[in-house]
């Protein structure tokens, strides 16, 4: 892979105070990628801050530097770098308190979801790639920084996560070398896989139970749905770390090409929805439609309303996307 790293290395090579931030409901990638490169800057003498507004999910706390993360309102000094990872808007790294800092920092960001906002920075970015963490992986060999077992287990947690375990449709060829690379590093593979993927709490597993009971489909299986409303999480004290990886269970039906999971907070008024396609069904495109993003197979957007008042409108769109792909096969 060709990048231009140049402007990049300039810019870390001039900076002394690094902070680094991902975004809202961090998952493997954003935190691995942060986590790795504040290791790598560390090895070239920068102070470096790992910064995100919500808390850690309890499976990715093992992670070299997680317990070194703060939030916000914890800042008391002033950055001459601000890097971005997996960020494709400013507003996801939480309620404004980066606006403090920009445009007067420098910005960097490293992201695989195209970027939404016209922002003043140097940016790296390829939605063609399964992790951000690919990118900071070629990244530090750009500024010549060899590859220790803490920041290979950062990097290798990020692009696993992100490719489901290496069996998602945006693992390529090179995913695989870098994954190869890094386990060369020493990484213990059981250690990953129980962290990763079989050391959830028991309030995710009796929600993941409670959704799969109550799951939802087209006559033909082709779609797929399950949700949660705010009086039921309330009822099971749900943690938001709880909800993460329900929207993956709906794609285990067989015959499912699209897959949804309906989040209802209402605190904030708003129903988060999550989406997971086959490939050929781009289900990027149909959340792009309500104002939210991500990859073709994988995406999710967050509408104002109740799960009642929501639900029906996103499935209408699944349900017409559906046809189309259909027509288009």
């Amino acid at each position: 892979m060709k990048y231009d790293f140049a402007p990049a290395c300039a810019l870390v090579q001039a900076s002394q105070n690094i902070f680094i931030a991902g975004h809202v409901s961090p998952d493997g990638d954003t935190l691995g990628s942060a986590l790795g490169l504040a290791l790598a800057l560390r090895q070239l003498g920068k102070q470096v801050t790992v910064v995100f507004q919500d808390d850690i999910p309890q499976h990715l706390r093992f992670l070299p530097g997680a317990d070194k993360i703060i939030k916000p309102d914890q800042l008391d000094q002033q950055p001459d770098l601000f890097i971005l990872v997996d960020c494709a808007t400013l507003e996801r790294t939480g309620a404004g308190w980066i606006d403090v800092y920009l445009p007067q920092v420098p910005l960097l960001i490293f992201d695989h979801h195209a970027l939404r906002d016209e922002i003043p920075a140097v940016s790296l970015i390829d939605p063609h790639l399964a992790a951000t963490a690919e990118l900071i992986y070629w990244f530090l060999q750009a500024v010549e920084v060899p590859l220790d077992l803490d920041m290979a287990r950062c990097l290798y947690t990020a692009i696993c996560t992100d490719t489901g375990g290496f069996r998602f449709t945006n693992t390529k060829v090179h995913t695989l070398q870098i994954a190869a690379e890094l386990l060369a590093k020493g990484i213990n593979l059981e250690e990953m896989r129980i962290q990763l993927f079989e050391s959830r709490s028991m309030g995710h597993i009796k929600l993941l139970g409670l959704c799969l009971s109550n799951l939802q489909k087209t006559d033909d299986n082709k779609l797929v749905w399950c949700g949660l409303d705010a009086t039921t999480k309330k009822l099971h004290n749900a943690l938001p770390e709880d909800i993460d990886g329900i929207a993956a269970a709906t794609m285990q039906l067989e015959g499912v090409k699209i897959g949804m999971f309906f989040d209802e907070r209402a605190e904030q008024g708003v129903v988060k929805v999550s989406m997971r396609g086959r490939d050929g069904y781009n289900v990027g495109k149909l959340a792009a439609e309500f104002g939210g993003g991500g990859h073709y197979a994988a995406s999710g957007c967050t509408i104002p309303g109740t799960l009642a008042e929501v639900q029906p409108q996103v499935l209408a769109a699944g349900k017409r996307l559906l046809a189309e792909m259909e027509a288009s096969l």
